[in-house]
């Protein structure tokens, strides 16, 4: 598996290098994100790992241009930045970040976190073991995993990349209750965010759903579930 690293101070970028090395990963160290599409379509990484605050181009315009490109909209992306504010966790998961880590890190935990990705969104893409299905319909609201489309009686609604995630654990699992921390796991690849993100998310959600944002139900005290009846 190759790991493409973009950051801009050379002491951590090598301990990035070794660390990723020593665990079995390919790696490509880069100081600067501006070139972003040139390297990636270079190097064909498996996986970009990103720092926030680079020269030039920060890590989330660097996101935003990966997730608009045709090659690499569905590249797993972890940010590991030094800005630990729940608004710029939130930010950046919005534009397109699978997960996102603050300095200082653990070694080994990132470590876990790249190869749980990479297993996840394998899955996700049905690509893995275990085989996700392309397209799921629950009442009027249909999701197409192969075309990451969302309709709504036959609408299309817009949605970030997380927002795609959660509703499609959401229908997959229907009728079932999702605890946040299954959320975060399942939809968001065992994120370090709090209760909190999930529920902005969730509530960005039902407002984009429009009438049938009802049918996500807030299951007081554990999660959440999506009920084709609504209440």
């Amino acid at each position: 598996m190759k790991v493409m690293v973009v950051e801009d101070e050379a002491d951590i970028r090598e301990i990035l290098r070794n660390l990723l090395e020593e665990e079995g990963f390919q790696v490509v160290a880069l100081e600067t994100g501006l070139n972003i599409m040139e390297e990636l379509n270079q190097h064909r990484p498996d996986l970009l790992l990103l720092d926030q605050i680079l020269p030039g181009k920060t890590g989330v315009e660097a996101v935003k241009e990966v997730r608009a490109s045709n090659g690499f909209s569905k590249l797993p992306i972890i940010m590991v930045t030094g800005l630990s504010g729940e608004d710029d966790k939130v930010n950046a998961l919005d534009l397109g970040a699978d997960d996102y880590v603050t300095k200082p890190f653990y070694p080994k935990e990132l470590a876990a976190r790249i190869k749980a990705l990479a297993r996840r969104t394998d899955t996700f893409n049905g690509e893995g073991d275990g085989v996700a299905p392309e397209k799921i319909e629950r009442g009027t609201v249909s999701i197409d995993f192969t075309a990451h489309r969302v309709t709504v009686s036959g609408q299309e609604i817009l949605l970030t990349l997380t927002e795609f995630k959660i509703l499609g654990e959401l229908l997959k699992q229907s009728g079932q209750v999702l605890t946040r921390e299954k959320l975060r796991e399942r939809a968001l690849g065992n994120l370090n965010v709090t209760d909190r993100t999930i529920d902005v998310h969730m509530a960005s959600l039902r407002k984009k759903l429009g009438a049938i944002g009802h049918h996500i139900e807030t299951v007081r005290g554990v999660g959440y579930r999506f009920s084709e009846r609504g209440h």
